[in-house]
């Protein structure tokens, strides 16, 4: 029951009928009083009766008053607030048609219309939220199938970059490969000349800072083309594989064996001085002199070789076409002193000696 300034609606309603009831029958039994009627029987049960049918009508009309306008509508409205509580936002009130003044409505005809307001806007909020709630749903559906388009996109990716490390690492060994080729004698399989004047460079080029000596053993076979001649290109190139595997095993592990060309061979030892370039070019000497070479078909031949070797240090001469031309000066001169020997070449004095 609704409530004015803590009073209750209901009590009012009774005590103000109770009032206006009670006042017309005191005034009138008030003016019987001075009469006859006073002592009238009959009139003092009318009396009793008209008070306590007073009592009951104040007692009773404001509840039956307040449940005729109200009871109806506030009825409507709980059954209404009921079926929104379970969702159904379209429910609404019945009413008349809107006024264009509504001054003239009553409170409860404008609480009922203001539900219906607020179940329109709940459904309208419901409606947003639905669309919002199937545009996530649609947007995360477009997001799996990014994803999953990624993913796909990723494998293939994956399968693609597997192929090229893979095609990658073929090319680097084929350049490694060609790398090889292209500072390797193909016949003799040890260093050609491009890897030896490479190094020489290099060597030379540090034998200014680091202050060591260089030195080159040049080697070419004695009468190399009478065994073309005798036995057949291919026997030579038979005696040339053997020769440079018996240079390249005579070598020290620091210095590098290569063929120049034909038949000439040479040896370039870093930080090696000449006592020591003439001992490894004794023990490259002997050892082919004593070697026996298989030519095909159960044949072997022995050979010699002549031998030059130069030896450059911190010198005014210090560069690689010196010690090259040198080393090559000192070879001819072992060839036109008698072959199978070994000459030196002394920069110092411009002068080749036989020394073995």
């Amino acid at each position: 029951m609704p409530r004015l300034g803590g009073v209750c609606l209901l009590c009012k309603l009774r005590l103000l009928l109770l009032v206006m009831l009670l006042i017309p029958q005191g005034i009138m039994f008030g003016l019987a009083n001075s009469t006859a009627l006073a002592a009238d029987r009959w009139f003092s049960q009318i009396e009793a009766i008209s008070l306590g049918s007073a009592l009951l009508l104040a007692l009773a009309a404001p509840g039956l008053t307040i449940e005729w306008l109200f009871g109806k509508p506030l009825e409507k409205m709980r059954f209404f607030c009921s079926i929104v509580k379970q969702g159904n936002y379209q429910a609404r009130l019945f009413l008349p048609n809107e006024s264009r003044d509504r001054d003239d409505e009553d409170s409860i005809t404008m609480l009922m219309r203001d539900m219906n307001w607020m179940a329109r806007q709940i459904e309208m909020r419901e409606q947003e939220l639905k669309l919002a709630v199937e545009n996530v749903w649609e947007s995360r559906q477009q997001v799996e199938q990014q994803n999953q388009f990624l993913a796909e996109t990723n494998a293939e990716l994956m399968v693609v970059q597997g192929r090229l490390n893979q095609r990658t690492t073929e090319l680097e060994e084929a350049l490694k490969k060609m790398q090889v080729m292209a500072l390797t004698d193909p016949l003799t399989t040890i260093a050609n000349r491009r890897c030896f004047f490479d190094t020489l460079e290099k060597q030379v080029a540090a034998l200014v800072c680091t202050y060591r000596p260089i030195s080159l053993v040049m080697i070419d076979v004695d009468r190399f083309k009478t065994i073309n001649d005798t036995f057949g290109h291919e026997a030579g190139d038979r005696v040339l594989r053997e020769l440079a595997g018996i240079i390249e095993k005579y070598s020290r592990e620091t210095d590098l064996a290569a063929r120049i060309g034909g038949e000439e061979f040479t040896v370039l030892l870093p930080g090696t001085g000449s006592r020591d370039a003439v001992v490894v070019a004794r023990r490259i000497k002997t050892a082919i002199s004593r070697h026996k070479f298989e030519l095909g078909d159960e044949q072997q031949i022995s050979i010699t070789v002549s031998i030059g070797v130069c030896t450059l240090a911190q010198t005014p001469c210090c560069d690689r076409d010196n010690l090259y031309n040198y080393a090559d000066q000192a070879l001819y001169h072992s060839k036109n002193n008698g072959r199978n020997s070994i000459s030196i070449f002394d920069p110092a004095i411009q002068s080749v000696v036989k020394v073995g």
